[in-house]
C-alpha cells in the first residue's frame, strides 16, 4: 500500500464569490407582505423566481421510465419517485459501484431545468450528478459534471451557491455545507425581501401606522441607476471572477438599496463581450449591447422583465426608440415569429459553459453572430464597473481565482499576489491564495507561515486546514496534520482527500484499525474513488 499523501485541494473560489452573503436576521419572509400585497403575492407566487427551489415533494417531475447510462462514467442511472423524494439508484459493473441517494431538494424553476440535491448526516447537502432538463425533456450529467470520469457524490452545496436560488437560509456556523436539519432554507425560491430589503421594519411600521413605513423598504424602480441595477446584480452578474471587497470582509456585504460595486469587484475577460453566451452573462451581455450603451440608465432589466408576473410587451418597449425604423420584414415573416423583436435579436443560444441548455443572448444583436472562443493566447482582466475601479488586492484575487482554469495568467497571478501581500500583509484572502501558489510550486517554507495565519484567522477555512496538515505531515508532525484534517471533515464529511490523508496518517502511527475505518467512511460518501478503494483492498 502507499503510504503517501494524496493531493492537496486547490481552489478557495466559493469564498471569494459571494463571501458575507447569509439573510439577515432583519428578515421576516414573504408571508408577511401577502397580506397587504395580495394580487402582486399571487402573480408573483408562479414566476420562475419564487419557483427556483424548493422540497422535491412540492413539484410535480416524472423522472424517465427507462435508465440512462452516461457514457464519461459508464455508470447507469435509475431515478424512483417516492413520497417525499427521488431515489436515485446509481450502477456499474465494471469497475463495480453501486449506490443510492434521495434526493430531497431542488433548485431551478424548471423552465430550462432543475438540479438535485441530496442530504448526508445531520444536514450536510450535496448535489446530484444528474439533472433534468427541460430541452428533450430528458435527465443527463449534471452542469459540471460532464466528462467526469468517475460519479461525484461529494460536490458540497454551500451558501454562496444556494443563495441565489433560495431564501432565508439556516447553514451552521463553522460548516461548509451543512443547514439545519428540518429546513436548510425557511423560503423555497427568491422571496419578496431579496428585492426589497428586510421587512421586519416595515411591517412593525405599518402595523402602527407610522409615517416611515415607505422609507423602510426598498421599491427597486424608484432608486438610482446603480442601487437599482445592483439588485438584479446580485445574482446575475458573476464575470471572470467576483472578489469580495477587503472593506467588507467580515459583516454582512450586500442588501437591497446599496451599489453592489462598493461591496465586490466584478473583473471580465478583455473583448468577452465578443464571446458566446453563458449561464450568468445576461447582466454583462445588455450592458455591452447596443441598445444600453445608447440608451443609457434608461434601459435595465426591468424593462423588459417584470418580476412580479405582469405581463411586458417587448415589441412595444423596444418601439420606444425604434419607432422611427420599423422592421424591415414583411408582415408575413414577422407574425410567423409572433410578431416580437426579441425573436431575431435576442436569439436563444447554446451556452459555452453547461451542455443541454440555450439561454436568450441578451447583447441585443443587430444580426445573428457567430460567436468567438471566450480564450485567446493572451488573457486580460478589467474591471466590470468603469466607476468603480478596483485596487491590487482586488485585481490579484482575481487573478488567482482565474488561474485555476487559465494556466496562461498564472504567473501574472503569483506576481501580482506576492506585491499585494507585501502591501496588506494582514489580509487572509491574499494570504491564502498566495499560499496555495508557494505549495504547488513546492516551496513550503514559504507556504507554511502563511497557511498557519490563515487558519489561525479564519478557522473556517476548509482548503487551508487540509493543506496546511499536509505539509505538517511532510514535516513529520503527524499529530498535528491529523488534527487539522479532522477539523475540516468536521466542517464537510465528504473531502475525500482529508480523509485518505487521515488514514494514511494513522496507518503510520501504528493505528491500523483506524485508517481501515477511515478508507470506509471515504468510501460511503465517494464509493467511486479508485484510491481509497485500492488502499483498503491492501489492508484487508
Amino acid at each position: 500500500m502507499s503510504n503517501s499523501l494524496t493531493n492537496r485541494t486547490i481552489g478557495l473560489v466559493s469564498c471569494l464569490l459571494l463571501a458575507g452573503y447569509i439573510a439577515p436576521a432583519q428578515e421576516v419572509g414573504s408571508a408577511a407582505c401577502a397580506p397587504c400585497h395580495q394580487a402582486i403575492a399571487r402573480r408573483y407566487a408562479v414566476t420562475p423566481m419564487a419557483q427556483s427551489s424548493g422540497p422535491v415533494n412540492s413539484i410535480r417531475l416524472s423522472p424517465q421510465a427507462e435508465p440512462f447510462t452516461d457514457p464519461s462514467t459508464r455508470a447507469t442511472y435509475r431515478l424512483q419517485p417516492t413520497a417525499q423524494s427521488i431515489k436515485l439508484n446509481i450502477e456499474r459493473e465494471s469497475p463495480r459501484l453501486t449506490a443510492t441517494r434521495d434526493l430531497t431538494y431542488f433548485i431551478g424553476s424548471g423552465r430550462i431545468g432543475r438540479s438535485f440535491l441530496f442530504g448526508q448526516d445531520d444536514g450536510f447537502l450535496y448535489q446530484s450528478p444528474v439533472s433534468f432538463y427541460a430541452e428533450g425533456n430528458r435527465w443527463n450529467a449534471s452542469p459540471g459534471f460532464q466528462r467526469k470520469t468517475t460519479v461525484d457524490l461529494t460536490r458540497p452545496v454551500e451558501p454562496s451557491c444556494l443563495l441565489c436560488h433560495a431564501s432565508r437560509l439556516q447553514p451552521v456556523s463553522g460548516t461548509q455545507n451543512r443547514y439545519d436539519t428540518k429546513q436548510p432554507f425557511l423560503e423555497s425560491g427568491i422571496g419578496c425581501e431579496r428585492c426589497h430589503g428586510p421587512g421586519q421594519r416595515h411591517v412593525a411600521a405599518m402595523k402602527t401606522g407610522a409615517r416611515e413605513a415607505a422609507r423602510t423598504i426598498v421599491n427597486p424602480a424608484k432608486l438610482p441607476a446603480a442601487q437599482r441595477d445592483s439588485i438584479c446584480a446580485q445574482c446575475h452578474l458573476t464575470g471572470a471572477a467576483r472578489v469580495a471587497r477587503a472593506a467588507n470582509l467580515g459583516r454582512t456585504a450586500y442588501s437591497p438599496g446599496d451599489d453592489l460595486s462598493r461591496t465586490v469587484a466584478v473583473f471580465v475577460w478583455a473583448g468577452a463581450r465578443d464571446a458566446g453566451v453563458t449561464v450568468t452573462s445576461h447582466f454583462e451581455k445588455l450592458a455591452w449591447s447596443r441598445c444600453k450603451q445608447t440608451a443609457g440608465d434608461r434601459l435595465w432589466c426591468g424593462t423588459c422583465h417584470s418580476p412580479h408576473g405582469t405581463s411586458v410587451n417587448v415589441r412595444e418597449r423596444c418601439a420606444t426608440c425604434h419607432a422611427t425604423k420599423p422592421c424591415k420584414l414583411d408582415k408575413a415573416s414577422r407574425l410567423a415569429r409572433n410578431d416580437e423583436c426579441q425573436s431575431c435579436h435576442m436569439p436563444k443560444s447554446e451556452v459555452q459553459d453547461a451542455e443541454h441548455a440555450v439561454y436568450t443572448d441578451h447583447s441585443i444583436p443587430r444580426r445573428p453572430q457567430i460567436s468567438v472562443a471566450a480564450s485567446s493566447p493572451a488573457k486580460e482582466l478589467v474591471p466590470f464597473w468603469a466607476q468603480a475601479p478596483a485596487d491590487t488586492r482586488d485585481l490579484a484575487l482575481a487573478y488567482a481565482v482565474t488561474a485555476l482554469t487559465e494556466p496562461t495568467v498564472r504567473r501574472q497571478a503569483f506576481d501580482l499576489l506576492r506585491s499585494a501581500e507585501a502591501k496588506f500583509p494582514t489580509d487572509l484572502p491574499i494570504a491564502a491564495q498566495l499560499a496555495q501558489f508557494y505549495d504547488r510550486m513546492r516551496q513550503p517554507a514559504s507556504a507554511l507561515p502563511l497557511f498557519e495565519r490563515v487558519v489561525a484567522g479564519n478557522p473556517g477555512n476548509t482548503a487551508a486546514l487540509i493543506n496546511l496538515g499536509t505539509l505538517y505531515a511532510q514535516a513529520d508532525r503527524l499529530p498535528e496534520a491529523v488534527a487539522l484534517w479532522q477539523r475540516a471533515l468536521a466542517q464537510n464529511p465528504a473531502l475525500t482527500q482529508a480523509r485518505i490523508n487521515v488514514a494514511v496518517a494513522q496507518i503510520r502511527l501504528g493505528d491500523r484499525e483506524a485508517g481501515v475505518s477511515s478508507l470506509r467512511a471515504a468510501l460511503a460518501y465517494d464509493p467511486d474513488n479508485a484510491q481509497a478503494a485500492a488502499m483498503l483492498d491492501q489492508l484487508k
